[in-house]
Formats: structure tokens, sequence, C-alpha cells
């Protein structure tokens, strides 16, 4: 039986791997507000896989390390896995301490701060945008030079407090730093001060693209290309995702190669990245990397598309072991996320109708009557989604996005 630390409490993760692990097998830890906000009290009896969730406190350091080392002591753990952004430095960590397969406490570091990510992939030699870090407005108008920039955190998640800036005076600026300073996660982040660090960025033009690697000391075991499909406007929040993307047999091997140097520069060890890219005329930019399972269901949409599963297999991956993965696609799998205009939600139609498609296997709709729909200024506020499948990219896109423009979602 494979007795899993996990860090941080990852519903989707949870879901996906009820029935693929013995029951009782995982313990998560996950921070005491956290605990609370979400209500998680009682998780244990609603879940198989879940023997408990152990209050612990893992961002920004903490008593972690202890807590899971006296754990281990009772019961060893065969596995540490980050369910979460956040919980990546804390579950290196915890692995190095216990002596399992881990991303390494210095990679964890890199892949947590977008400052020290920027730093490193540079001085590998990997094309990085033009950057800085920030204190205050002025800082943003002095890299600016009133051209286009990007101002994001350090060290945030799900694009929250990413702002796209066209043209940059002092005003903008101003109202560019009050948005970073006010950009908050009820339930992800705890209640006490966090250190924050700010950065800016040279804008970059292109095709968006993330890569999905699952990696066993340094070593590339499964590799994915998908297509994103982004907003436009201030908050570059995310839309879509198609996988495999089609991309040209050249393109893709770019990007394995890519994924090799920055797995080398930043001493990754063994678990899953998910890189974003951006693919220039001349070259791939990496805009930042995540070593924890990706967001947006694309976990999902990896396992429709190749028959597989992703997260028992990265488990195995942790637990010192090397499982079977597919080497290319069976099918192709997309998600599309819905968009009403901002406001109160005075009804919600079609989506029985919508679920009915073909290619459909999953569609979500978070709001109803009553409900208040926000502009997207991050991942968080996208109310609903379609996710299909198809035999090749186009298919499975075009499913998805017939099926979420066919639920009409009315706001006043």
């Amino acid at each position: 039986m494979t007795h899993v630390l996990m860090v941080g409490f990852g519903s989707v993760f949870l879901d996906a791997v009820e029935g693929a692990v013995p029951d009782d097998s995982i313990v998560v830890l996950e921070e005491p507000d956290n605990i609370r906000h979400r209500g998680l009290d009682g998780e244990a009896e609603r879940r198989a896989c879940l023997r408990e969730v152990v209050p612990a406190t893992y961002q920004q350091g903490g008593d972690c390390l202890d807590i899971a080392t006296e754990l281990h002591r009772n019961q060893p753990f065969e596995a540490v896995v980050p369910a979460l952004e956040y919980a990546v430095p804390g579950a290196a960590a915890i692995a190095e301490k216990l002596g399992l397969p881990g991303a390494t406490s210095r990679a964890a570091g890199v892949l947590r701060d977008k400052l020290l990510l920027r730093d490193v992939t540079g001085r590998a030699g990997m094309p990085t945008p033009r950057w800085r870090e920030i204190h205050g407005p002025r800082d943003i108008v002095e890299f600016a030079e009133g051209g286009p920039v990007v101002v994001k955190p350090a060290d945030r998640q799900a694009s929250v407090g990413v702002q796209l800036l066209d043209h940059c005076d002092l005003a903008e600026a101003e109202r560019a730093w009050r948005a970073l300073l006010e950009a908050a996660e009820p339930g992800h982040a705890p209640d006490r001060p966090m250190d924050r660090r700010y950065l800016a960025e040279e804008r970059v033009y292109g095709t968006e693209y993330s890569v999905e690697v699952l990696v066993r000391e340094g070593h590339i075991e499964f590799f994915n290309v998908t297509e994103k499909s982004v907003i436009g406007g201030r908050h570059p929040v995310e839309s879509g995702h198609v996988l495999p993307a089609p991309v040209s047999a050249g393109t893709e091997q770019d990007m394995r190669t890519a994924m090799r140097r920055l797995i080398e520069a930043t001493g990754f060890g063994s678990g899953i990245l998910h890189a974003e890219w951006i693919m220039t005329g001349s070259e791939l930019v990496l805009v930042e990397c995540a070593g924890r399972c990706p967001g947006d269901r694309l976990t999902d949409l990896l396992d429709l598309a190749y028959a597989t599963g992703i997260r028992p297999a990265l488990i195995e991956i942790l637990a010192g072991r090397r499982p079977r993965l597919p080497q290319r696609a069976a099918g192709a799998a997309a998600i599309r996320f819905m968009s009403a205009p901002p406001g109160e939600v005075v009804s919600v139609e079609g989506v029985a109708e919508a679920r009915r498609r073909p290619g459909v296997h999953s569609l979500q709709v978070m709001v109803g009557e009553g409900d208040r729909i926000r502009p997207w200024s991050s991942s968080w506020d996208r109310y609903g989604y379609a996710l299909a499948t198809g035999r090749t990219p186009e298919e499975a896109n075009s499913r998805a996005v017939a099926a979420a423009a066919s639920v009409r979602v009315r706001t006043r």
C-alpha cells in the first residue's frame, strides 16, 4: 500500500485518484486558515482515499517539516505530492528531509519566484523578456518608458494580479500598483501577512502554448504541448485550451529541447512541470513555470487525450517507481470557459442541451439566479466550462467552443 503525503488540499486531485489509490492512503497538510475558510473539516469522512487533513503551515515557511517528520515516523510515507502552487517549496523540503524523490528545494524555490526564474533561465542563456523587480509606480513608469509592459506578482497563481498595460503613464502605473497590492485569494492564502515581491516585464507577442512533462530524476518521461487561448485586454486570463497542440514536428522538438534546458537550469529532480511559453516569429520565450499539476482541468484533458492517469503516475514517480506512460496521444481534448456580461444572474439556460452535444465529456456552471458575475481579472472569476473530446485537436476544440456557447447566462 502506497502512503502519500499531499501538501495542500487539492480537491480535483483527490477526485481524480479516488479508486486509483488504496483507501485511507493519503494524508493532507493544509494551512489552518484555509481549512477554516474552505470548510475542510470532515473531508476524510467524505473521501475513501483520504485518511486525514492535518493543520500545518507551509506557505513561506512554517511547521510543516516538523509535522511531516512526526507523521512519517509513525507511518512512513512513500511519496510527497504538491497539490497546489503554494505547496511546491514545502513538498520539496519535506521530500528531501524524508529521503524521497521530489523537485529539490532549489528548483522549487526558483519555480515559486518569477524573479528567480527570470534570473536563472537568463543566466542559462534561455530567451527571456527584459525584466526588473519593482517597488512602486515610478519603477513601472521608468521601466516601461511609455510603451507596453507586463506587471505581475512574483509568487502568485491563477493570473492573480497580472496586468498588461498598453501605455504606461504615472496614473496608469499607480492604478496597476494598487491592483498588485490588493490582489486577494480567500481560501488559498493564509490570513497572516505574507512577503510579496513584484516585477515588470517586456511585453512579448506571439502564439501562447504550455508544455506539460512528467520528470523522473531529471529525465522527461511524458511530454505534451497545449495551445492556449487568452482574452484580450488588461488581464490575460485563459479562455480555453486544446491538446495535443497542432504544431509541426520541428516546433515540438524545439519545445522538448527548451524543456530539457529548463530542467537543467533549475536543477529539477522528479515530479511534474507545467511551463508556459510564447512562440514569437523567431524564438520560444518562457513566460513562467509551475512545479505542480496544471490547473484549468488540463490534467483531465491529458488523461482523456492520452488514455492515461497523470496524477496516479505522478504519485508513482514520486514514490521512486517508473510508470508506463504513453508517448503519443490517442485523440484530442479541449476546454472552453464560459463568459457573460458582468452583473447579477437572471437566468441560466441550455445546460442540459449543451451536455448532450457530441463529444462533451463534462460541463459545469457554477452560478445560478441571484449570483453575481464579475469581470475576469483572474482565473477565479470564471464561472463555468465545457470539456470535450475529438479525433483531432480541431474537432475537440470546436465541440468545446460550441458547448460553452450554447449555455445562455443572462445578467443585469
